[in-house]
């Protein structure tokens, strides 16, 4: 690796002017002649839309990677320092941009001027959501850990359309038509944010997203909105029949549009089964705690694996991630199907690991009924989904034997990791509150995670063991 003449030339203009941004920002908020949020989303936007200008004008791509990832580890430290705070609670947002340049920087498929392109609606885009939600936004929905509202979502959305509009210059009806489906995806994806995760989450999405529309021609473009609004009103469907509350909905749209472009609507089947059983099935325990609809951290525990291995499948062509896909989305059906029928025909329930009698719903407990309806489960959606796409039947049986062991799985992982606690009346729960002390488990696991990590384990041995 080797620094050129302009590389070093770039590489001076970044750091003077996010050193004079920052020295400027500073001295003007403490004098009070700006506004501490206002000056934050200034340096946002100053920092990211100077890395754009790196990344585009920088010559040796993989030095300037791990230049990023230098930065990353930099501004780790000094957030663990707590020198950069800028709430109440530890966030890792502002190192986390560099962390997604340098990841995208180091993946060859990822084109230079979508990587830019990305940053640039990161920069601007993410701001101007802020802004206008902390000012505008008077009504705000839960979507994952932080409050967002439609009027942040709006401003991302139309800001994104316009900077992707100018960057790529094309002002035709095709050219307006597919910017306007390129800025629709990272504004989805900015309402799902942990603590900054969305300076990450943006950039990493929005460049997948543009190598997966890429080369779209307009009639598929106007075919993508007529889905798009499908998508709204069976979400919006779903919503009212209580299958899913509104971050739920929106969750599964964002997962849609992902799998809809990665596999049309073949796509849908393992996932859409999985979701109407589920949805139907959590309808028969009338105590259910996801009688309200499921969650947007419940849709993406059991989905995004899924998802993930599909973006895989479209990006690299070759059908053992669309096995492995296969595969994520039978365990989660397997696990729905066990966990509801087990609970609503209440046999004899057992701890899986110490084999002791336990009250049926727990996380870890595993009875007859269910065990063998998750098992049917996980054959009938392998055996139908590989009729669709004409599997063999030996990879027929390959997936449906993950989708029982990712529910075993999920039960050990239930029995040991995942958080219960005792209530005042010596009742054994998995709900947190105040007054309930914890029995076993630990605080930071619940069923959300135990579902993502026994899915995202079984799936990745499956991966190995058919490879």
């Amino acid at each position: 690796m080797f620094l050129t003449q302009q590389d070093l030339f770039t590489a001076l203009i970044a750091v003077a002017v996010i050193g004079t941004a920052l020295l400027c920002i500073q001295l003007a908020v403490k004098s009070k002649q700006l506004n501490k949020l206002i000056g934050r989303k200034l340096l946002h936007v100053t920092a990211i839309a100077t890395c754009a200008f790196s990344i585009f004008n920088f010559e040796n791509r993989l030095l300037l990677a791990y230049i990023f990832l230098l930065f990353f580890f930099i501004l780790l430290w000094i957030i663990r320092r707590g020198w950069m705070q800028v709430n109440k609670e530890k966030t890792y947002g502002i190192a986390l941009f560099p962390l997604a340049f340098a990841a995208l920087l180091f993946i060859p498929a990822f084109h230079k001027t979508n990587i830019v392109l990305a940053a640039l609606i990161l920069a601007v885009s993410d701001a101007l959501a802020g802004i206008c939600g902390e000012y505008f936004g008077k009504q705000k929905i839960h979507f994952f850990s932080e409050k967002k509202s439609w009027v942040g979502f709006a401003a991302f959305y139309s800001s994104a359309f316009i900077v992707t509009l100018l960057f790529t210059g094309i002002y035709t009806w095709a050219g307006v038509l597919f910017c306007a489906s390129f800025a629709l995806f990272p504004a989805i994806t900015e309402l799902f944010s942990y603590r900054g995760s969305d300076n990450f989450t943006v950039p990493v999405f929005t460049a997948i997203w543009a190598l997966l529309i890429a080369n779209t021609d307009a009639a598929a473009l106007l075919q993508f909105w007529l889905l798009v609004f499908l998508f709204a009103a069976a979400a919006f469907f779903a919503v009212q029949k209580k299958w899913l509350t509104s971050s739920g909905a929106v969750a599964a749209v964002w997962m849609a549009l992902l799998l809809y472009t990665t596999g049309a609507f073949k796509a849908f089947i393992a996932p859409g089964i999985f979701l109407l059983t589920g949805s139907l099935l959590s309808k028969l325990n009338k105590e259910n705690k996801e009688k309200t609809g499921r969650t947007a951290k419940q849709v993406f525990a059991n989905g995004i694996t899924g998802v993930l291995f599909m973006i895989l499948y479209k990006l690299s062509k070759q059908e053992i991630y669309l096995f492995t896909a296969t595969a994520s989305f039978c365990i989660s059906m397997a696990d729905t199907v066990s966990s509801e029928l087990g609970v609503y025909f209440r046999g004899g329930t057992y701890n899986i690991l110490s084999l002791k009698k336990m009250q049926p719903g727990l996380s870890g407990g595993v009875s007859m009924a269910g065990t063998l309806a998750g098992f049917l489960a996980a054959v009938i959606l392998a055996a139908v989904v590989g009729f669709v796409y004409d599997f063999s039947l030996s990879i027929q049986i390959w997936i449906a034997l993950a989708g029982f062991a990712g529910m075993v799985t999920d039960s050990i992982l239930g029995s040991f990791l995942q958080a219960k606690y005792k209530t005042a009346t010596g009742h054994i729960t998995e709900e947190v509150n105040k007054e309930n002390i914890i029995y076993s488990g630990y605080n930071w696991c619940n069923n959300d995670a135990v579902n993502l990590l026994s899915n995202l384990f079984v799936s990745l041995i499956f991966l190995l063991l058919i490879s």
